[in-house]
Protein backbone atom coordinates (compact mmCIF):
# COMPACT_ATOMS: atom_id res chain seq x y z
CA UNK A 1 0.00 0.00 0.00
CA UNK A 2 1.75 3.41 -0.65
CA UNK A 3 0.12 6.74 0.48
CA UNK A 4 -0.17 8.77 -2.77
CA UNK A 5 1.54 12.40 -2.00
CA UNK A 6 -1.17 15.42 -1.55
CA UNK A 7 0.62 18.95 -2.61
CA UNK A 8 0.64 21.47 0.32
CA UNK A 9 -0.59 24.62 -1.49
CA UNK A 10 1.12 27.63 -0.03
CA UNK A 11 0.50 31.59 0.03
CA UNK A 12 2.47 33.39 -2.57
CA UNK A 13 3.58 35.27 0.13
CA UNK A 14 5.54 32.21 1.76
CA UNK A 15 6.76 30.78 -1.36
CA UNK A 16 8.33 34.17 -1.94
CA UNK A 17 9.87 34.14 1.71
CA UNK A 18 11.39 30.80 1.21
CA UNK A 19 12.27 31.90 -2.50
CA UNK A 20 14.73 34.70 -0.67
CA UNK A 21 16.00 32.75 2.24
CA UNK A 22 17.22 30.09 -0.96
CA UNK A 23 18.82 32.54 -2.66
CA UNK A 24 20.51 34.28 0.64
CA UNK A 25 18.70 37.74 0.59
CA UNK A 26 16.71 36.58 4.20
CA UNK A 27 19.62 36.00 6.68
CA UNK A 28 20.19 32.46 7.80
CA UNK A 29 22.31 33.51 10.95
CA UNK A 30 20.12 33.10 14.19
CA UNK A 31 18.43 36.39 15.41
CA UNK A 32 15.81 38.68 15.10
CA UNK A 33 15.08 39.99 11.81
CA UNK A 34 11.58 41.87 10.59
CA UNK A 35 10.40 41.27 7.45
CA UNK A 36 7.66 43.41 5.88
CA UNK A 37 5.14 42.42 3.14
CA UNK A 38 3.32 44.60 1.38
CA UNK A 39 0.20 43.12 -0.34
CA UNK A 40 -1.61 44.31 -3.55
CA UNK A 41 -4.96 45.62 -2.94
CA UNK A 42 -6.28 42.76 -5.17
CA UNK A 43 -4.83 39.87 -2.77
CA UNK A 44 -7.29 37.73 -1.62
CA UNK A 45 -5.88 37.40 2.22
CA UNK A 46 -6.23 41.23 2.52
CA UNK A 47 -9.71 40.94 2.05
CA UNK A 48 -10.40 37.99 4.09
CA UNK A 49 -12.01 35.85 0.98
CA UNK A 50 -8.77 33.04 1.21
CA UNK A 51 -4.79 32.61 0.34
CA UNK A 52 -2.48 35.17 -0.67
CA UNK A 53 -3.16 35.26 -4.74
CA UNK A 54 -0.93 38.57 -5.42
CA UNK A 55 2.88 38.93 -6.08
CA UNK A 56 4.06 41.10 -2.82
CA UNK A 57 6.85 43.07 -1.68
CA UNK A 58 8.91 41.35 0.89
CA UNK A 59 11.24 43.70 2.11
CA UNK A 60 13.85 42.89 5.10
CA UNK A 61 13.12 46.22 7.60
CA UNK A 62 15.95 44.88 10.05
CA UNK A 63 18.28 42.43 11.64
CA UNK A 64 19.75 41.60 14.90
CA UNK A 65 22.50 38.53 14.89
CA UNK A 66 22.77 36.51 18.02
CA UNK A 67 25.94 37.16 20.13
CA UNK A 68 25.23 35.31 22.95
CA UNK A 69 28.10 32.73 23.30
CA UNK A 70 27.04 29.45 25.49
Amino acid sequence: MSKAKTKIVKDNYVRKLHYLYRIGAIPREVGVHMIDVFHDDYCRLINGRGRCNCEPDVRLKWSMQNVAKN
